[in-house]
């Protein structure tokens, strides 16, 4: 039994690699910002199982977090989700700026429900996750996901884990946008976020004792992609290549 959860361990953290990966390779590429968050949350959907998610911004002139993306919600369940600071759990993440769990929102009496995206009824045995995405001690808006509870596949604590680097990658790349539009910073800054994907590449090695073919299998790569990403970023080549 416990060979069986380590190596569920060790799968998961595989797979959160994956998706860090490609999160870093959306948000890599300065395109339009609702179109790259959209894709981050089809990848959290791919990789990681999260049925729903949403990227909420707060509005200063409204004085309230609207949807600025989602997955797995109509056009009209969006216009729907609107909330005020420290209104629902999405509002009190943005007001405390502190991440919240719930294991069953169909038992928490703090969730509205606002996008109707589900019955009542369908709200049993969904585990919904929800982060603030802040910079520099800012608070820019929220991440929420929602996944089945008895995922065996999932564990709270590793997603949290990879959401909490996603909530920042996504603040850093708001900030860009919006220093860029102010014709502060070239985009040069986006190097910031490249780099990212060298953390990543060497931090996979790391995992895997230094041998490329697994590394590269932690990135969802092939071996020559991985080798080229070696050679990309100027990685000393002191891993073996062996499998």
């Amino acid at each position: 039994m416990g060979m069986l959860n380590e190596k569920a361990r060790l799968d998961q953290r595989t797979i959160g690699f994956s998706a860090l990966y490609e999160v870093a390779k959306i948000l890599s590429d300065p395109t339009d910002l609702t179109q790259g968050l959209t894709a981050i949350l089809r990848v959290l959907n791919a990789f990681m199982g999260m049925t729903k998610g949403t990227v909420y911004f707060y509005d200063p002139i409204r004085r309230e977090l609207g949807i600025e993306a989602a997955f797995g919600l109509t056009n009209e369940e969006r216009r729907r989700g609107r909330y005020q600071i420290g209104e629902g759990i999405t509002g009190k993440v943005m007001k405390l700026g502190l991440p919240m769990v719930v294991h069953d929102i169909s038992k928490e009496p703090h969730f509205p429900n606002k996008t109707r995206a589900r019955q009542a009824r369908d709200l049993q045995g969904t585990t919904f996750m929800c982060l603030p995405i802040r910079i520099r001690g800012e608070v820019l808006g929220v991440l929420s996901v929602e996944r089945p509870s008895d995922d065996a596949r999932a564990s709270v604590e590793e997603d949290l884990r990879v959401l909490t680097i996603i909530a920042s990658l996504i603040g850093h790349a708001v900030r860009l946008r919006q220093e860029s539009a102010r014709n502060l910073h070239t985009l040069d800054d986006w190097k910031g976020l490249r780099e990212l994907e060298r953390e990543l590449v060497m931090r996979a090695l790391h995992e895997a004792g230094g041998t490329q073919a697994r590394a590269a299998a932690r990135l969802g790569l092939t071996p020559r992609q991985f080798a080229y990403k070696m050679k990309k970023y100027r990685i000393i080549k002191e891993f073996r290549i062996d499998g």
